[in-house]
């Protein structure tokens, strides 16, 4: 029985671990492109896109604005919110913030007028080396009338 005592700790560790949803609700490709309110963010690996803080606070835009069915999806390629459908956009520059990076938006609006896309520059993930990574997080909500 002492032999196996090691093993109390990993049981209890793995235990404590169940039954804890993720807060990230992942959504499919196609669930994505019907979304009303899209938030594309360049160069983020799929560990940081489904990363329970960065759902936690999409889920509280979602609130905040009425948005409905919050969910997010990595893309292992580079995608802009002219892989959804969106032409009519234009850039914003958004000045200098957080740790003194610029940022920017393309803000697009489908051509309906009823979905909005927001392409965010500026707060690209980098390794080491400074390279960024080809992965892409979007992120998407439903407005309150869906």
């Amino acid at each position: 029985m002492k032999r196996y005592f090691w093993a109390l700790p990993l049981v209890l560790i793995l235990a404590a671990g169940c039954g804890k949803e993720r807060l990230a609700d992942i959504a499919t490709p196609q669930q994505m492109e019907e979304k009303d309110l899209l938030m594309i963010l360049p160069s983020i690996p799929e560990e940081f896109c489904y990363a329970d803080r960065m759902a936690e606070i999409w889920d509280e835009l979602a609130m905040d604005i009425n948005g409905t069915d919050p969910q997010v999806l990595s893309i292992p390629n580079e995608v802009d919110c002219y892989s959804y459908g969106f032409s009519r956009c234009e850039w914003v520059d958004l000045g200098v913030g957080e740790n003194n990076k610029h940022t920017s938006v393309i803000e697009c609006i489908s051509d309906d007028e009823k979905r909005l896309c927001f392409y965010l520059l500026g707060n690209e993930y980098r390794d080491i080396e400074g390279n960024t990574f080809e992965s892409t997080c979007v992120q998407g909500m439903n407005g309150s009338e869906k």
